[in-house]
């Protein structure tokens, strides 16, 4: 960075969900992205946080699983805004299957369950995208299989695992100084 110069910093809350391999199970996503660009350039860099989730599959008021599911960034979202107010952007996260019971019984705990190698996850906007109004951002992925599940792997990898996977989040601007430059750093 030039001496003197700011970086623009924006702090979203992060709402959405993201699809399971076309099913109608959803997993919410819920966190934080803390973004900065730099001044006079269509670039971003953030970072992407999200809280542990809950899915559960019921038929008839019984429910049949559980599970608890964590989605870690593995690396910063990177982007650009392109001069029709496109947001093209990319994150690597990983999965871990935290905990799941299924009929009563504990099938996964621990944490061990986890996608064996980091999905990256490209996502986009419709045009018009503003960094100081967020906005929404959509993408499909492909999801890598998971390992350390025991001898539930295999069904998790059947059901879970490959392409078709999509991801629907909404950046909502949050905190003071959302969009505001931020003070000029030390040197």
């Amino acid at each position: 960075m030039i001496e003197g110069t700011f970086m623009r910093e924006f702090g979203y809350a992060v709402r959405g969900f993201l699809t399971v391999r076309k099913d109608s199970m959803r997993v919410p996503l819920k966190g934080s992205l803390a973004l900065r660009a730099e001044p006079d350039s269509s670039l971003f860099t953030g970072d992407l946080t999200l809280a542990p989730a809950t899915v559960n599959r019921a038929v008839r008021g019984t429910n049949l699983f559980t599970a608890t599911v964590q989605i870690a960034a593995e690396s910063p979202v990177i982007g650009v805004v392109d001069p029709e107010g496109r947001v093209f952007a990319a994150v690597s996260v990983d999965a871990v299957i935290a905990a799941a019971r299924a009929a009563g019984r504990t099938l996964i705990s621990g944490g061990s369950c986890r996608t064996s190698d980091h999905a990256i996850v490209p996502l986009r906007s419709k045009p018009g995208f503003s960094l100081e109004q967020g906005g929404r951002l959509v993408g499909s992925y492909r999801r890598p299989p998971f390992t350390g599940g025991g001898w539930v792997t295999p069904i998790l990898n059947l059901l879970i695992a490959g392409p078709g996977n999509f991801v629907v989040i909404d950046l909502i601007p949050v905190g003071p100084g959302a969009g505001c430059p931020a003070a000029p750093r030390a040197r």
